[in-house]
C-alpha cells in the first residue's frame, strides 16, 4: 500500500473528534478471535466498516447522526484497535466471515452497512458471498479489484520509522501493543481482492458508491467501474478531495446524503450523482 495512505490516515486520525452518544461495548469470539464493537441507537441495524490502521473510533463524529435513526454497530476489524491482532493467515475474505459470524450471532438477518477503503473492500466481499445479509450498502474508496502487494512503496514502513504523531497516534488506536501496529505494516499480508463484472451485476440491492476526485490511492476508475457493474447504484463523486471523501467540509453532506439513501434508496441520491 502506498506511504501517501498511511499519512493521510494520519492527519484524517488527529483532526478526527468525538461525538456524543451512549454506547455499549462488547467482546465476542468470531472465528478463532476477539472481535470488538461498540452499539449506539436503536433502529434497523447499520453496519461501519473503518479503513485500513483506522478503528470503530473513526465514526466517533458521525455516530450521534446516524444513532437517531438506526441501531449502529462500529465494528474493529480483525487486527485493528480492541480486536486480535492480526495473525499470518490474514485475508479481506476471513474479515467479511468475521462479520458474517457476528451477523449470525446477534441474528440479525439483513443489514445496512458502510464500508471505508479497507472496510469498503470487506463489504464487496460480504455482499458478494452473502447477498441475502445486505439490505443497503454504501461504499467509500472502494474497488472490486485490488492488491496490496503490486502497490510499491518508496520504503518499507514499520512502527519504528514512522513519524512521531503518527506512532502516538496508532498507541491511541490499537490496544495490543507495538506488535499489533507492525502487524499491520507487513507487505506480504494477503490484502486483495478480485470481484468480476458477472459477481457485481448479481448485487440486487440498493448501493451507493463514494469517491473523491482527488483519489491518490485509486483515482476513480474503480468506482465507475462498481456503478456500470452494479445495477442499483448511484455514484456520487466528491470534488476537491482524496481517498477518505467523507471527511472535514464534506462530513455534513455525506450525512445529509448517506441518510437519505439509507432511508429511501437510490431515488434519493439521485441528486448527487456525477
Amino acid at each position: 500500500m502506498k506511504i501517501i495512505t498511511f499519512f493521510t490516515l494520519t492527519v484524517i486520525c488527529l483532526e478526527q473528534g468525538f461525538g456524543q452518544c451512549s454506547k455499549t461495548e462488547a467482546i465476542v469470539e468470531v472465528n478463532g478471535i476477539n472481535l470488538y464493537y461498540e452499539v449506539c441507537g436503536e433502529g434497523e441495524p447499520l453496519f461501519l466498516l473503518h479503513g485500513w490502521t483506522q478503528s470503530s473510533r473513526f465514526w466517533s463524529d458521525y455516530l450521534p447522526t446516524f444513532a437517531e435513526h438506526f441501531k449502529v454497530y462500529s465494528i474493529d476489524l480483525r487486527g485493528h484497535g480492541k480486536t486480535s491482532p492480526l495473525t499470518t493467515d490474514f485475508s479481506i475474505q476471513k474479515s467479511a466471515e468475521d462479520i458474517l459470524e457476528l451477523l449470525n450471532q446477534l441474528k440479525i438477518e439483513k443489514t445496512n452497512a458502510i464500508g471505508l477503503s479497507f472496510g469498503g473492500l470487506v463489504l464487496l466481499e460480504l455482499a458478494n458471498s452473502y447477498p441475502e445479509k445486505i439490505q443497503t450498502m454504501i461504499l467509500i474508496g472502494a474497488a472490486s479489484n485490488y492488491d496490496g502487494s503490486k502497490v510499491s512503496s518508496e520504503k518499507t514502513l514499520s512502527f519504528k520509522n514512522l513519524p512521531k504523531q503518527y506512532a502516538e497516534e496508532l498507541k491511541k488506536t490499537h490496544y495490543h501493543g507495538e506488535d499489533q501496529i507492525n502487524a499491520l505494516f507487513n507487505p506480504n499480508l494477503n490484502y486483495q481482492i478480485s470481484l468480476t463484472n458477472e459477481d457485481l451485476k448479481a448485487f440486487k440491492f440498493s448501493t451507493l458508491i463514494i469517491n473523491g476526485d482527488q483519489d491518490e490511492l485509486l483515482g476513480i476508475d474503480p468506482a465507475f467501474e462498481l456503478h456500470r457493474n452494479i445495477p442499483n447504484s448511484s455514484l456520487w463523486i466528491v470534488p476537491g478531495t482524496g481517498h477518505l471523501a467523507i471527511t472535514g467540509s464534506n462530513k455534513k453532506s455525506f450525512l445529509i446524503n448517506s441518510l437519505k439513501f439509507l432511508k429511501f434508496g437510490n431515488e434519493a441520491t439521485d441528486s448527487v450523482d456525477k
